[in-house]
Formats: structure tokens, C-alpha cells, sequence
């Protein structure tokens, strides 16, 4: 392993976010002489180069890196090191990715997991780095881990449970094609041993296409599976408990519950025990998240939505008979919005408020498929249009269908914005 050869030797750290300090702390335990490099820096061409996460495994500056001998690794790989080397029993390691849904899973199956009593860590894109949690393994019985695709590109090892929730088309920047993001993002089943799972969606056709020779599934949202059907959640032929224990929005979440609890069940948990625990689970920030009423009218905050799917989801997760004005837009990935213009044109939505950078490009798409679209310039305009077309019982939704770049810093502070905006409307 590469960790037991770095004591005492130099080490670059590439990227000082979250990640890169963790790393340099982690390091610098084990006696490194750490360097530090940001962007434009150019990168060495030999030794150990711990990358971050954001930085793309594709560019060209890494490939010439590599040519001359320069060895890249990540946070995540030697917190992986780290766990494996343990000389005494070590925790189960949990890694679950997936496009969409992937931190609200992550956060179920910490929270399920708790709650029967064991001691568990949750890390990785989620917050805290997994390289913050490698000198603290020994307290934990299961760290679970959430993957970005960034993350999995380049992962070295594998988990003891690896779960895949679903795979749209993403991060085609950092990726270069949709058909690579689709590998990266499956590297995490690469590797594994015996005894290791892959726990799979059934009824998610990108990923039952590109994994038919992966061995050892176990699949959810199949009829001999955890699934739902009608309003009760099953295992098999099994009845568990009703979904309405479940204080998420939207079918989405329930395929995101049916996930979690298969990856309790292969972790020895009781299924039976969930329902009760499921009350409990306070929903993560900007995922289908009420953030006011004004003057009858609910304003919602999706500002995790990056894809036109999620948008779509968000929309289902209302029922049909929701009178919705949807704002979307956001940064340019040369998302295909025909599907959501589509499904707006069908009566999800009444309107749409769009939003730059993709705002002029959504609108023509709607308004080429009959629905109703209104251009805003900003956050502040595009709530202020959306409240003139709301009524009293109606829903003004955020649901971006695209990712923040270029006029937030995240998709926090553009739901935070939202909310701004939307508490400055009058009462």
C-alpha cells in the first residue's frame, strides 16, 4: 500500500478546500513534508501527488505528470489505505453514489444504522472529507461514505457495500462524455472481493445497461427486493411498514429509502425496527424544502436540482393536481430540456420563470412545446415574477434543473438567495 511508504517523505497536496487541508493534516501526523499547490501552479512531474477531488483525472497537465512519473492519489483513497491496514477489526465500509439522491441516502443509512445501536460516521462529498475520519476508524462499527463521480474516478478500493442509485447525464466538463461519467461513477463496484456487495436500482435502465457483468448484486425497487407498492414499503413478499412513516417529498425519495434499507439489511440490521426510525429523520436543506407561505401561496426550495430530471421529480412529487409555477436555470452543461418542457406542456407546471445562464434556451424549448415561460434576469426578479403569477393555494417551486456555476457558489447559497428573496416578498 501506498500509505506505509509515505512516512517521512514529500508529499504535494493539489487543492486546499476542505479536502486538501484535511490531507495536509493527515500527512503531516505521519511525519510528511507536506507542499501545498493551487491552480495555476504548474504540478510536479514526480513524487506523490494528492489531487482534489475537483480537479479533473483528464487533464492534460496530469497526463504529462504521469508520463514523467508522478503518482496521483486522493483523500479518499488513502482513508481507504487507512481502514484496510487497521490491525484489529475495522468498520464497515459503506461508499453509495448515484447522480441525484446520493446525500439523502447517505444520511438514511447513517440515521437507520444509529438507530440500532451502532456507532456510525458519515463522510465524503456530503462535508467532512473521509481523510478526516481515517485517524478516528476505531470508533466507528460502519463509516458511510458519499461518492461524487470526482470521487470514484480514481478509487483504488473497494467498499464492503457499494451503492449505485441512479445515472443521468452530468459533469460532462470534468468527465469530457457522458459515456466516461457513466464508467467513473461505476468504478466504485470495481475491485471487490468476496463477500462484498453491489446494491443496485433495479428499475434504472443506465445503470442495468452499463453493469451486466458485475457480480454479487442486490438489487431494491424490485418486486423480490425492498420496494413499495401501493403505500406500504416491502421486503419481497414481506410487508414492513407504510411509506407516510417516510418525512420526505416525492416517489424519488422512497426509491432513495428502499435503497437505504436494502444496505441496512446486508449490514445485519433489522428491517422491522426502520418504520419507527424513519419518523425521526430530520430531510436534508434545499431538497423539496418549504421555506414559506405568502399570501397562501407555498414557496419550495429544490436548489439541489441540477439535472431536468430532478426537476421532473420535483414536479411529480406534488401529485397531478398541484397548480405549480416552476423557476429554472442556471449554469450552461448544454442540457437536453425537451423532456421537462414536455412534462410542463402537460399541465406540471402553469409557468415557468426562467433564470440565466440557460434561462433564453429553456424558454424556447417551452415555448416551442406550448407552455408558458417568463424571463427573469435574477433570483430577486424571477420570485417577484413568480409571486405576480401564483394564486392563493398554489406552489412557486425553485427547482433549478441546472447546476449554480458561475452566479452562486453552490447550490446552498442559491437556495439561501431563494429564500432571501422570498422572505422580502410582503405577507
Amino acid at each position: 500500500m501506498l500509505l506505509n511508504s509515505l512516512t517521512n517523505k514529500p508529499v504535494t497536496v493539489w487543492g486546499y478546500g476542505a479536502e486538501g487541508r484535511a490531507a495536509k493534516t493527515f500527512l503531516e501526523k505521519r511525519g510528511c513534508e507536506v507542499t501545498v499547490i493551487e491552480d495555476p501552479t504548474p504540478i510536479p512531474h514526480s513524487g506523490v501527488i494528492v489531487k482534489s477531488p475537483g480537479i479533473s483525472l483528464y487533464r492534460h497537465d496530469i497526463k504529462m505528470a504521469k508520463y514523467y512519473g508522478a503518482f496521483f492519489t486522493t483523500g479518499v483513497n488513502l482513508f481507504m489505505e487507512a481502514a484496510l491496514s487497521m490491525p484489529d477489526s475495522r468498520p464497515l465500509l459503506i461508499g453509495v453514489t448515484g447522480t441525484k439522491g446520493k446525500s439523502t441516502t447517505s444520511s438514511l443509512i447513517a440515521h437507520l444504522l444509529r438507530a440500532q445501536g451502532n456507532r456510525v460516521a458519515l463522510c465524503g462529498n456530503i462535508g467532512i472529507p473521509a481523510i478526516a475520519m481515517a485517524d478516528k476508524l476505531d470508533r466507528f462499527e460502519a463509516v458511510v461514505v458519499e461518492m461524487s463521480s470526482y470521487m470514484c474516478a480514481d478509487l483504488q478500493y473497494p467498499f464492503d457495500i457499494s451503492v449505485v442509485l441512479n445515472l443521468y447525464p452530468e459533469h460532462i466538463d470534468w468527465h469530457k462524455t457522458h459515456e466516461q461519467y457513466y464508467r467513473d461513477k461505476l468504478n466504485i463496484l470495481a475491485k471487490r472481493k468476496p463477500g462484498q456487495v453491489a446494491v443496485l436500482n433495479a428499475q434504472d435502465p443506465r445503470t442495468a445497461m452499463n453493469v451486466r457483468d458485475v457480480k454479487d448484486v442486490v438489487w431494491f425497487d424490485a418486486m423480490n427486493a425492498v420496494h413499495v407498492f401501493g403505500d406500504w414499503f416491502y421486503d419481497g413478499a414481506a410487508k414492513l411498514f407504510p411509506t407516510d412513516v417516510v418525512p420526505l417529498r416525492g416517489e424519488h425519495n422512497l426509491k432513495n429509502v428502499c435503497a437505504a434499507l436494502t444496505v441496512v439489511k446486508q449490514a445485519g440490521g433489522d428491517l422491522s425496527l426502520c418504520g419507527e426510525a424513519l419518523k425521526t429523520f430530520q430531510p436534508l436543506p434545499h431538497r423539496l424544502q418549504t421555506v414559506a407561505f405568502k399570501k397562501g401561496v407555498m414557496y419550495v426550495d429544490d436548489s439541489i436540482s441540477t439535472t431536468p430530471e430532478t426537476a421532473v421529480a420535483a414536479l411529480k412529487s406534488f401529485g397531478d393536481f398541484a397548480t405549480i409555477v416552476l423557476i429554472a436555470g442556471g449554469f450552461d452543461r448544454e442540457q437536453d430540456y425537451s423532456e421537462l418542457a414536455s412534462f410542463v406542456a402537460k399541465g406540471a407546471a402553469k409557468a415557468v420563470v426562467t433564470l440565466p445562464q440557460t434561462g433564453e434556451r429553456l424558454a424556447q424549448t417551452l415555448e416551442e412545446k406550448g407552455a408558458r415561460a417568463v424571463r427573469a434576469e435574477n433570483m430577486d426578479d424571477a420570485v417577484k415574477k413568480a409571486a405576480e403569477l401564483s394564486g392563493f393555494g398554489d406552489i412557486v417551486l425553485l427547482s433549478p434543473a441546472a447546476p449554480s456555476y458561475g452566479i452562486y457558489k453552490n447550490f446552498e447559497q442559491r437556495g439561501d438567495d431563494f429564500a432571501r428573496c422570498v422572505n422580502a416578498l410582503e405577507d
